[in-house]
């Protein structure tokens, strides 16, 4: 399992996905070959005011004009799936859950973010 969101990428119209823990620190992301350039803006968002919004929410949909934004919550803080209008949000949604169990079976041994972070890359 080379890459954990391999699935969830391939699914039309998810753009990409990012891990940030409770505090709002970015652990890691990917996006779509056609979303490359997006990863930077990653950097530029204040993910601390949004994980301190939605601390007591277990999944959160945002839908913009063109967009919209799948936010679970997972351990060690929240999963955030970039997704367009066509995609089927019922997979995401689904691969989300598939995500979860792969995640708690990582956490397991402590040091998750270092592992995911040794399987992405």
């Amino acid at each position: 399992m080379n890459d954990i969101f391999k699935d969830i990428l391939s699914i039309e119209g998810v753009c990409g996905v990012a891990v940030i823990d409770a505090q709002g620190g970015l652990i890691l992301s990917r996006f779509s070959d056609q979303y490359r350039d997006e990863a930077s803006r990653l950097n530029r968002v204040n993910w601390n005011l949004l994980a301190r919004e939605l601390a007591d929410i277990v999944e959160a949909e945002f839908v913009f004009e063109k967009r919209r934004i799948y936010v679970r919550k997972i351990q060690p803080g929240f999963f955030i799936t970039l997704i367009e209008d066509i995609a089927p949000v019922t997979m995401v949604r689904m691969n989300c859950e598939v995500l979860q169990s792969s995640l708690d079976s990582l956490k397991s041994g402590g040091r998750i973010s270092q592992i995911l972070k040794k399987r992405i890359f």
